[in-house]
Parts: C-alpha cells; sequence; structure tokens
C-alpha cells in the first residue's frame, strides 16, 4: 500500500509540474472576503450523495459574523440540505439545524480540519472537528440527499439554490483541500486526514472523492475570492505521505503487537480472574483464621484468667500445705511425745499388771490358806474351846480384840497363849490381827463366838 500511494503521489507530482500546473496551483488556498458578494457558487452531479457523503475541508476562521457559513447546499425544495458553518452556529442537514458553537473552540486565525458525514445506514449526521466527533444526530428515516441544487462556498442560500446569500453569514475566512466523497467515511479515516493539512491523504481514496479541491479551484469566483498560499507542496506532499505512512507501518505493527499484548492480557486477565478467585478463597480462609484466632484469643484469655484464679488457689493451697505441713510436724512432735508417754505407761501398767499378779497370786494363796482356816474353824466351832484369858473375855473373838492381839502381829508366844482356845491358829502366823480378819473368822464361827463359863 505505501508503494502504490506512493507512485500515486509520484504522478500527481510529475502532472502538476507540467503546463498550467507548474506553479503548484494545487496546493493553493482560497481566501474568501468580507462582503456578501464574496463566494463560489457552482453545481455538481449530487447523485453519487443520495444515500451517503462526507463533507470535509482546512478551515481557518478570521472574520466574525452571526453565521458564518463555508458550506451551503440548496435544493428547490429545501434551501438548508447541508450547510455547515465555522463557528458550529449553522450545522443543517435537511433543514434540521443543530447549534454547535459551545463545541467549536478554536481560537481565530488557526487552521483546523472539519468534517460532516451521513448515511441511509446509519441515518445519523456525525460533525468532526480536528478528527474528533464532538456531535451526531439521528435522521428521519428514509430521506435522502435533494437532487438538482446548487453549491455556494462563503455564504449562505437562504433564498434557494444561488439566491438570499447576505451579511449575516459571511465567511470571510480562508479555505484549503475542501473534497465532498461519496459515502460516509469512517472515524479513523477522517483522523488520517486531519493529522496534517499538507498530508494529501484525501488522494487516497481514489474515485471516491467526488468533488476535488484541484477542480474547485477552478470554478467560478464572485467578488473578492483569492488563490493564496497553503504553505504545501507536492514534494511536501510526498515526503509527508511517506512520513505518515511509515509511521502508519509502524503503528500497524504497534497494533498487532498490542493484538498480542491483548491476547496476552486476556490470557494474564483470565490467570488474574484465578489468582483473584484464590485470593478470595485465601481471603476467605484468613477470614475465617482470624475469626478462629479471636475465638482461641477470647478462650486464651479465659484459660489466662482460669490459671489466674488457678495460681491464687494454688497460693492457698501452698499456703494451707504448709500450715498443714506446720501442724503435722506439730502433731508429729506431739505423738512422739505422747509414743514416749504411752511406752512410759504401757512400762508402768506392765509394772503394775506384774505387781497385780503378785497381788493375785498372794490373794489366791491367801485365799487357799483362808479356806484351810475356814475349815479349822469349823471344826473348832464344833469342839469344846477353854477361854485360858480373863473373865471379861466372853468370846474368842474378844480376845483377839484385846491388845495384847489386836494390830499387833501374831506370833508363836500368842499362839501358845491362844492355842488353847483356838485350834490350828497356827495357820496364822505371821499374819496381822485385823478387823477384817476377825469379822472374817467371827462369819464362820457364829455358834462358837462365847467361851464357857
Amino acid at each position: 500500500m505505501k508503494r502504490g500511494l506512493d507512485v500515486t503521489l509520484l504522478l500527481f507530482l510529475l502532472h502538476t509540474l507540467g503546463g498550467e500546473a507548474s506553479t503548484e496551483r494545487r496546493f493553493k488556498a482560497l481566501k474568501f472576503g468580507q462582503t456578501e458578494n464574496d463566494y463560489v457558487l457552482f453545481q455538481s452531479d449530487m447523485g453519487p450523495f443520495r444515500t451517503g457523503f462526507t463533507v470535509c475541508s482546512w478551515i481557518r476562521k478570521i472574520y466574525t459574523t452571526n453565521n458564518p457559513t463555508w458550506f451551503s447546499y440548496a435544493t428547490s425544495e429545501q434551501a438548508f440540505e447541508i450547510q455547515i458553518g465555522d463557528d458550529g452556529s449553522q450545522t443543517f442537514i435537511f433543514g434540521d439545524n443543530s447549534n454547535l458553537r459551545s463545541l467549536y473552540t478554536v481560537s481565530p486565525g488557526t487552521w483546523f480540519h472539519n468534517c460532516m458525514s451521513w448515511d441511509t445506514d446509519t441515518q445519523r449526521r456525525d460533525v468532526y472537528l480536528d478528527g474528533v466527533l464532538i456531535d451526531s444526530k439521528a435522521t428521519p428515516a428514509g430521506r435522502t440527499v435533494g437532487q438538482g441544487g446548487s453549491i455556494l462556498l462563503g455564504n449562505e442560500q437562504w433564498g434557494g439554490p444561488g439566491a438570499g446569500m447576505d451579511s449575516y453569514d459571511i465567511f470571510g475566512g480562508e479555505m484549503y483541500q475542501l473534497n465532498v466523497f461519496s459515502r460516509k467515511l469512517s472515524d479513523s479515516e477522517i483522523k488520517r486526514m486531519s493529522r496534517n493539512k499538507c498530508s494529501c491523504e484525501e488522494e487516497t481514496f481514489g474515485e471516491e472523492r467526488i468533488i476535488k479541491w484541484e477542480d474547485i479551484l477552478l470554478k467560478t469566483r464572485t467578488g473578492t475570492v483569492t488563490e493564496i498560499d497553503s504553505g504545501c507542496s507536492a514534494i511536501l506532499c510526498i515526503r509527508l505521505s511517506t512520513e505518515f505512512q511509515e509511521v502508519e507501518g509502524k503503528l500497524n505493527e504497534t497494533l498487532t503487537e498490542l493484538e498480542e499484548v491483548k491476547k496476552q492480557k486476556e490470557v494474564l486477565t483470565t490467570d488474574l480472574g484465578n489468582k483473584e478467585l484464590q485470593l478470595n478463597g485465601t481471603l476467605l480462609e484468613l477470614e475465617q483464621a482470624e475469626e478462629e484466632v479471636e475465638s482461641l484469643r477470647a478462650t486464651l484469655e479465659n484459660t489466662e484468667e482460669e490459671l489466674n484464679s488457678t495460681r491464687v488457689e494454688i497460693v492457698k493451697f501452698e499456703e494451707k500445705q504448709q500450715s498443714c505441713v506446720e501442724e503435722t510436724e506439730r502433731i508429729s512432735l506431739q505423738l512422739n511425745s505422747t509414743e514416749e508417754e504411752k511406752q512410759e505407761k504401757i512400762e508402768e501398767l506392765e509394772m503394775k499388771k506384774e505387781e497385780l499378779n503378785n497381788i493375785t497370786t498372794t490373794l489366791n494363796q491367801t485365799k487357799v490358806e483362808l479356806d484351810q482356816v475356814k475349815d479349822l474353824l469349823e471344826k473348832a466351832a464344833n469342839s469344846t474351846v477353854e477361854c485360858a484369858l480373863n473373865s471379861t473375855v466372853t468370846s474368842y473373838w474378844d480376845l483377839l480384840y484385846s491388845e495384847d492381839f489386836f494390830g499387833g502381829v501374831i506370833t508363836a508366844e500368842k499362839i501358845g497363849v491362844l492355842r488353847k482356845s483356838m485350834e490350828k491358829l497356827e495357820f496364822f502366823e505371821g499374819v496381822r490381827v485385823t478387823d477384817g480378819m476377825i469379822r472374817f473368822f467371827k462369819l464362820f464361827h457364829d455358834g462358837d463366838e462365847h467361851c464357857p463359863n
């Protein structure tokens, strides 16, 4: 494509360098006077534009008036079939105007690229400023461009084809590369034309460019409409076109790379989506873990409180245990002391037991002897006892109560005194005479208590 475009531009350059074109008239601009009589009026076959068109031109706004109009197409049926102004105030399609003045922000004296496009497929009128779509408006269904009208550059035709030019709609500025295409150009195509005033991008549309700038330069002019230097040339056109195509080639490469990047982005986006899902899952798990941590922290705090309480109880228990140990030691000391006392008591009891056993033995012996004495006394009671003592003794037992016997110990001598009165008294030898002894004997000898007279 780049080579084909260069050949086209080269042939165009060779054509302009020969004959009348040797002055490079092709690259001239038109400057319009500032009266209602300064304009270019012509007719053209509008058949190619019936179902779609694009009007584009480079405009330099100089003159200020109410509605400065640089393009007007009027038919006998509609004076405002198509009309475009340099300040956005006159933007007609099929007699319907849109005031876009607030969107035309270009400063006076500055070149800018201005386009209007429409077709029956979209049924929309679009307006571009420096390659940017600034307004889009729907049009009536079934409407097509009227035929048999006239085109006026530099004013409007409110009175119909070729009539009604007035001072309110004077253009009074400069114009370059006005072309009318037989279809609605795309945003990117219009963008390319707007890149540079001297790029000759319009040449790339071939037969679709029906009304051409180089033909407009040959049209009859009215009033003061003069050709001026546009600052462009064939050499500059080729150079810029070549540069633009190189840039376009690089742009295409970049677009290819961008497509690759886009594919990679899609893959990365998918991966990112998966990672995001994983991350969300991880975040959910983290939230659950945090909740568990919070729960564990609460449990830990409760456990710590219980542990502190247990520590206090342990301290109390240790104190109590220490007290118990001390009490145990004290009791142990007491037990040791009691054990010694117990041992002493046991020894004392053993001694008393032995003593009691001795006494028991003695008592048993005494009982035996007493039994023997009882037998003797019974025998004595049955025999005649002579009272050898003084006459005051009336009973055997009274003798024992006498001061010679009572309280004393029965001796062999005393037994001899008593022998005459009591038999077997020798069994009592060595026994102390007591009241109990006397009563014991007296109990068993009641029949013999008196001595004979």
